[in-house]
């Protein structure tokens, strides 16, 4: 079924978005609210954010609003706060309206052929603009907005930093696909159908890894921090997948790319970005809560595929609340309440056990080191060894103005 609304859809839509222009409007069809394709490339003007309706919309409130936004509050006032909202942005929203785009089409030949590519280029947009925000942010000028998209800038804002070969690596990508997005370029890409997109994507995937690779290793270790970073690259790694067998009209590739970049997302925001790992490894307790969460959203990425291949197996009933519990239950119910608590407490001043307490279950070997990773995490307000990671050492965000608390 795939395959064949591909073949029709894809060939469809080189033809007709080459023949109007391809505006990069979403006309307000069934998968996406308003708005135009281009939105901020190179402009100075934020705009707001275009959002796409889809069967992954779930799980989106459900990150957004009880997994990412309490430890944003619990961290309000910190360096991590607009962190896990610029993570909230560009790898919960745009990422998955993105993938929300793509299952959408695959369910609705002529979305596939008019709306579909439309709604990618405004969501890599959007992705670009949200990722310029986090490298400002992270170099202590500017907050993540889901309502303005950031404005274009010309130099490295990690510059001087330890942290500036992300910068460099990444900066000339992302000013490329605004321009080539962006309204004073008309959202031309999608006059070559979803191969132009792919191709900018996969550019982006590129540096963002080549900048990567160059951070120190406490960089890549530090929690959250870390956590965000190695999760934006997971992530743009599957996008471009996803995008090029798309592009490719390869089914049986977008099948795999699509399970892939939901289990991994799921994955990554609940064990990297929620530092479940980080916590249990201190703990010496590896997998106690991750695998819970790695299981799980192994079942539900492996039922998403089932559904894919059948025309009467309603995407929404496979990614609804009941299936993704499983995946989520485990931060929800078992982790974050323990740790909100330790974190608001820490922020205080009051570093104490948790309020939890005792649960007479597996996740007692977490929390009992919880105070003395929560310092680390948090900038060493329990005792932390000034690294942002625990491990000794220079401080890699030491002349980061917003995230120097976390040498402390």
């Amino acid at each position: 079924m795939i395959k064949k609304l591909l073949l029709t859809g894809v060939a469809s839509a080189a033809l007709m978005l080459s023949a109007c222009g391809g505006g990069g409007s979403d006309g307000g069809s069934t998968g996406g609210t308003g708005g135009t394709g281009g939105t901020g490339g190179g402009s100075t003007t934020p705009t707001a954010s275009v959002k796409v309706t889809g069967p992954l919309d779930t799980a989106q409130n459900t990150l957004s609003q009880s997994i990412l936004a309490p430890l944003q509050t619990a961290t309000a006032g910190t360096p991590l706060a607009g962190l896990i909202s610029c993570a909230d942005i560009t790898i919960n929203q745009n990422t998955l309206d993105i993938v929300d785009g793509v299952l959408n089409g695959l369910r609705n030949p002529a979305a596939l052929a008019t709306t579909t590519p439309a709604q990618i280029q405004t969501q890599v947009l959007q992705l670009s603009q949200n990722l310029t925000t986090l490298l400002t942010s992270l170099g202590g000028n500017g907050e993540c907005d889901p309502d303005t998209n950031g404005t274009a800038i010309s130099s490295n804002p990690l510059a001087g930093t330890p942290l500036a070969p992300l910068g460099a690596a990444v900066l000339p990508v992302l000013q490329q696909i605004q321009a080539q997005l962006g309204p004073r370029a008309g959202g031309g890409s999608t006059q070559n159908g979803f191969a132009s997109i792919a191709a900018l994507v996969v550019q982006l995937d590129t540096a963002f890894s080549s900048g990567l690779a160059q951070l120190p290793a406490t960089a890549i270790s530090a929690p959250v921090v870390g956590g965000v970073l190695t999760t934006v690259d997971g992530t743009l790694g599957d996008l471009s997948t996803v995008l090029t067998a798309l592009a490719a009209n390869n089914s049986a590739a977008l099948t795999t790319a699509l399970q892939n970049t939901v289990d991994h997302l799921l994955v990554n925001v609940l064990t990297k970005i929620v530092p479940t790992e980080f916590i249990e490894d201190q703990a010496g307790q590896p997998g106690v809560i991750s695998g819970q969460v790695q299981n799980a959203a192994a079942q539900l990425a492996a039922a998403l595929g089932t559904a894919l291949g059948s025309v009467t197996t309603p995407l929404t009933t496979v990614l609804g609340s009941s299936q993704l519990a499983p995946v989520l239950d485990p931060i929800l119910n078992q982790l974050l309440p323990a740790l909100i608590n330790p974190i608001t407490n820490a922020l205080s001043g009051n570093l104490g056990t948790p309020s939890s307490g005792a649960t007479g279950t597996p996740l007692d070997a977490v929390l009992a080191p919880l105070t003395t990773v929560l310092g680390t995490i948090l900038g060493g307000l329990g005792g932390g060894t000034g690294t942002g990671s625990g491990t000794g050492g220079t401080c890699v965000f030491a002349s980061l103005p917003l995230l120097s608390i976390l040498c402390r």
